[in-house]
């Protein structure tokens, strides 16, 4: 019984698991696997491969084993080589498989629920087989190798090949292309001379890993010149007159430096220069002197091993020379116009799009000094001479042409072409030493000149008024071989205003040829402080001294005195000065204080220093007037009088009156005082009253009135 129940027991055990079997059926093909995704094939350096995958998702745990397969792309057939039974594992090392010999392809299946499922074939993955070999050009290594994805259209391949190169055990990255068809073939240009050289492609797609080729290399020598350079431009330093050179590098990476060589008419071309850098590519010939003529230049590159290219053709009228641009110029005497001409730039296959000519003026030749620089005009590329029109006379011109290419990527200067437009024999320099002041309507001006001037020029004096802005002609003079001209101008105020000259020098061509320094005279002006009793006089800066105002020296002159006397003197900087007159008050003074200020020059290059005298200024004080409002006859002080200073005492009056009005008594002498007798008699006390009238410095009338007390002293 317990052996019959037993076997019933299994029985409806082993009905049951069909039954559920049967009814699972439909989950179970429902679940079938992914088959794996394969990332890449990595060549070992043993050359084994390396194959990883990514794992298929697998939720209900029924996997069983994964399938490796080798197939040809050729003729798809497959080649089974071997079962891994571990979901977990994601790469393999194949068996049997060399990378350094050939490129294999494989792909993979996933079997699922006990070998009742195999999913479809994964992409097809090769490793990628490098093949190296000497290039047919010497110096160049060929290298070519197959798409990791035989089976797929590389056009749709979104990844990428890398190409690394190793190179005295360093390896390093030399380029990234994308995986299309042609991007898999590449020629390498040696640029080290004698070199074990390696080399590796890789591809990426953004997996979790990349596929790595086998590595290929050999020795290899470096047997290519670099390409000649090409000369940009020859142009011409605007200071020193020296050729500077300019050119592109070779497209070569194995270049180590340049030689330079200079071209000569019926000469082979002569190497003057090596440089050992191949980062430069600008040189200036310290030799040179472009301002002289055109000048001729060619290069070659070299590398590290030395060989070079673009060497000068050896023979004369090498083709291959750059020459700088050269100007020229042609003035005839007299004329306003300058004839500039240069010869072509033929630095660029393009050729010129346009010349520009600059031009500097020096308005006073010789004097170094230059104003800006400014374009003359634009002429087409195919043009190469220019008139310069309206130019100024007695001025000095620098001239430079400048070439852009049609590009405008480069552009070339000519030569600094220099053009005085004067006389060879116009004077040098004019220079008014003063211009000063002789009388109130009269200002004398002297001038400096070159007295090697060899042919007559016509001087005009001009003068320029206050408040106006241009220049008038007030008198000429022509003159050859003088060393100073003096001119006068009576048409002045010099006590209402200072007045500016200058002299302008002509040719007999009727040319400017030169012009003076300005003379300005000098104007003093000032203020009376009659409550300080000082005297504040301004006066304007003399101008212009090639080094100025060194001291002004300041005159007075009293009264009527016949000539001034040096008071005190200022540095050029000071312009105004106050005179304290207290010290005297107690004199004899009369109260009119004229000053005049000599202005003094600063040494200078020229000729010896100059003074300028200014207009006289005259200010008068107003006289001081003290009186005593009583007196004591018979006592300390016993005699009515003024004390009065800074008048003019031949014009005094000093008038007594009683208190009904009548005059008692009267003096014109300043030094006569009333001592209280009125027709010999000593009148009585009390109050009188006074009138006191005197003229000041100038001849103004000043009154005084008053009264005053007179006492008898107690003493009989």
């Amino acid at each position: 019984m317990p052996n019959f129940a037993r076997r019933m027991k299994e029985k409806v055990i082993r009905s049951t698991f069909l039954i559920l079997w049967s009814f699972c059926l439909p989950l179970v093909a429902w679940a079938q696997l992914d088959p794996p995704e394969v990332e890449c094939i990595v060549t070992n350096p043993d050359g084994t491969l390396t194959l990883t995958w990514t794992a298929p998702a697998d939720p209900l745990g029924v996997f069983t084993e994964y399938n490796l397969f080798e197939i040809d792309p050729g003729d798809l057939t497959a080649t089974f080589i071997t079962t891994i039974g571990n979901y977990n594992t994601t790469s393999i090392t194949i068996p049997g498989y060399d990378g350094n010999i050939d490129a294999q392809c494989f792909y993979m299946e996933t079997v699922s629920n006990g070998g009742l499922q195999v999913s479809d074939p994964s992409a097809t993955l090769c490793n990628i087989y490098l093949q190296v070999n000497p290039g047919l050009q010497p110096g160049t290594v060929d290298l070519a190798w197959n798409f990791p994805y035989p089976l797929i259209d590389p056009a749709t391949l979104n990844g990428a090949f890398t190409l690394f190169v190793e190179y005295d055990n360093n390896w390093s990255e030399h380029f990234t292309v994308p995986a299309l068809i042609g991007n898999n073939i590449y020629t390498y240009e040696v640029d080290i001379c004698t070199a074990l050289l390696n080399f590796q492609v890789r591809y990426s797609d953004g997996s979790l890993c990349d596929t790595f080729s086998n590595v290929d290399g050999d020795i290899f020598e470096d047997q290519i010149n670099p390409d000649p350079p090409q000369i940009t431009a020859v142009s011409v330093d605007s200071l020193t007159g020296q050729a500077i050179v300019q050119w592109s590098p070779p497209p070569q990476n194995d270049v180590n430096g340049y030689i330079l060589y200079e071209c000569f008419p019926g000469l082979n071309p002569m190497p003057i220069d090596t440089i050992f850098d191949a980062n430069i590519t600008t040189w200036q010939n310290p030799n040179s002197d472009a301002d002289l003529g055109p000048e001729s230049y060619n290069i070659a590159a070299f590398d590290s091993c030395l060989t070079t290219a673009g060497n000068p053709d050896p023979g004369p009228g090498n083709l291959a020379c750059s020459q700088s641009i050269y100007l020229t110029h042609v003035w005839q005497t007299c004329s306003d116009q300058v004839n500039l001409g240069w010869t072509p730039a033929e630095f660029w296959d393009g050729g010129v799009a346009f010349y520009e000519i600059y031009a500097q003026e020096e308005p006073i030749p010789g004097s170094g000094i230059y104003e800006n620089s400014f374009v003359l005009d634009v002429v087409p590329g195919d043009q190469f001479t220019f008139v310069h029109e309206n130019a100024t006379l007695g001025s000095s011109y620098r001239y430079r042409v400048k070439a852009y290419s049609n590009d405008l990527q480069y552009d070339a200067s000519s030569n600094v072409r220099v053009a005085t437009l004067a006389y060879p024999n116009s004077p040098q320099f004019t220079y008014i030493t003063n211009a000063t002041v002789n009388a109130p309507e009269l200002v004398v001006i002297t001038a400096q000149l070159d007295p090697s001037v060899g042919t007559a020029h016509t001087y005009y004096l001009e003068k320029l008024r206050p408040n106006e802005v241009d220049w008038e002609d007030i008198a000429s003079q022509t003159v050859l071989a003088t060393a100073q001209i003096v001119f006068q101008d009576e048409d002045v105020d010099t006590n209402e205003r200072s007045y500016s000259y200058r002299i302008r020098v002509e040719n007999n061509c009727g040319d400017i040829v030169g012009l003076s320094n300005i003379g300005k005279t000098i104007h003093v002006s000032g203020l009376a402080n009659t409550s300080q009793i000082k005297n504040t006089i301004i006066w304007n800066e003399y101008e212009e001294w090639e080094e100025g105002v060194q001291t002004y020296q300041i005159f007075r002159r009293l009264d009527d005195e016949p000539f001034p006397t040096l008071l005190d003197e200022v540095p050029g900087s000071v312009l105004f000065y106050e005179d304290d007159v207290r010290d005297l008050v107690f004199t004899e003074a009369e109260g009119e204080f004229c000053y005049t200020i000599i202005a003094v020059e600063e040494p200078n290059l020229i000729t010896i220093p100059s003074a300028s005298v200014s207009n006289e200024f005259c200010l008068t004080q107003e006289p001081v007037i003290w009186v005593p409002n009583a007196f004591v006859v018979d006592g300390f002080n016993n005699i009515f009088k003024p004390v009065i200073s800074f008048a003019d005492f031949d014009n005094y009056q000093m008038e007594i009156y009683s208190r009904w009005g009548d005059l008692i008594f009267r003096t014109t002498d300043i030094n006569v005082g009333w001592d209280g007798v009125f027709k010999t008699e000593l009148v009585p006390e009390g109050v009188y009253a006074y009138y006191i009238s005197i003229a000041d410095g100038a001849g103004k009338l000043i009154e005084r009135r008053g009264k005053l007390t007179m006492l008898k002293s107690a003493i009989d």
